[in-house]
């Protein structure tokens, strides 16, 4: 770590910091931050989200503040008024920021970050630790569902998400569809999530006969989530969204490296991956979709959601004596 990163760390310390936090253009990566924000905001310390995703989602994070990312010619300016301005990536940190760099702390940079393998909820709740001072550090990102947060509510209903930001991390299409029919057959009502921008490059949702919501806003999704069973998906932002907000889970990985570090850090699930032994990371990247069969997959849906939807209410009904 640099000399200014260690001096910057000092005065996270302080209560009297004010600290800005410039999320990533990455849903999972902002949500996972979130951990850091909500854990600042308990301690009664100043802090102000910078998010255009964020703030589509701000109703479901109350009591934190949540902004729109400024205009380019207004970053200094504003990013000025923060004492420390956290960043979690390298490649967050945009080019008017290098305007304030005594100021930014990205915590990829901390030595938290080179520890154990363990999931990245856990290592933001330790880096609140020792960072930040929060012995009583929490997982909880601040995000509260919303009253009411949709009109259709479907207990029964399994939200599939089959793309991801990098096309490589997606699963086969068919497989999808078998799995869709699967669960159907066991009494559950799957249902496609896109947004509306990728409908042409997964016509073969509706090739199949398979249902589609096209989700063209962040909190229009995560009113869909809410008010769903759970999530079946690729490895993405959804799939952590549909964590935070509580929904037991199921989602597929290239690596197992993958699955640990980036697995949803907040509500049951399983993280899947393959099930031939793949050895050289080269093969894995090319031929991993082939090596989780559509078996694996309804097994862990098995596991996860119980094999009929009333199995599931029945669980739910037990934990929540």
């Amino acid at each position: 770590m640099n000399p200014d990163g260690l001096r910057l760390r000092d005065r996270c310390g302080d209560p009297a910091t004010r600290f800005g936090f410039v999320m990533s253009r990455r849903i999972g990566d902002s949500l996972v931050s979130m951990v850091v924000v909500e854990n600042l905001r308990r301690a009664g310390r100043s802090v102000v989200v910078w998010s255009d995703h964020l703030h589509a989602l701000r109703r479901w994070f109350p009591g934190i503040d949540i902004r729109p990312m400024p205009a380019s010619v207004d970053r200094v300016r504003i990013w000025r008024e923060h004492d420390v301005l956290l960043h979690f990536r390298p490649a967050d940190v945009c080019e008017e920021t290098r305007g304030v760099l005594d100021t930014v702390l990205v915590l990829d940079d901390l030595p938290e970050h080179r520890g154990p393998l363990t999931n990245m909820v856990s290592v933001h709740v330790e880096v609140c630790r020792t960072v930040f001072g929060i012995e009583d550090a929490t997982r909880d990102t601040g995000l509260r569902r919303p009253d009411p947060t949709d009109a259709d509510p479907d207990p029964a209903r399994i939200v599939i998400h089959p793309t991801a930001g990098d096309p490589s991390r997606a699963w086969i299409p068919d497989r999808f569809i078998e799995v869709a029919r699967r669960l159907q057959d066991r009494g559950w009502h799957p249902e496609f999530v896109t947004h509306p921008s990728e409908r042409d490059a997964t016509s073969w949702i509706e090739d199949a006969g398979c249902t589609r919501f096209a989700a063209g806003e962040l909190d229009q999704l995560a009113a869909r989530l809410a008010t769903s069973a759970g999530f079946f998906g690729s490895d993405s932002g959804v799939a952590h969204l549909a964590s935070c907000i509580g929904l037991p889970f199921v989602t597929l990985y290239v690596r197992r490296k993958v699955a640990i570090r980036w697995r949803p850090g907040w509500s049951e699930g399983e993280p899947i991956r393959p099930v031939w032994p793949l050895v050289f990371k080269p093969l894995k990247e090319r031929f991993w979709a082939h090596a989780i069969p559509v078996s694996a997959a309804i097994a862990a849906c098995d596991r996860v959601f119980g094999p009929t939807p009333e199995s599931l209410r029945s669980r739910s009904r037990r934990s929540s004596r």
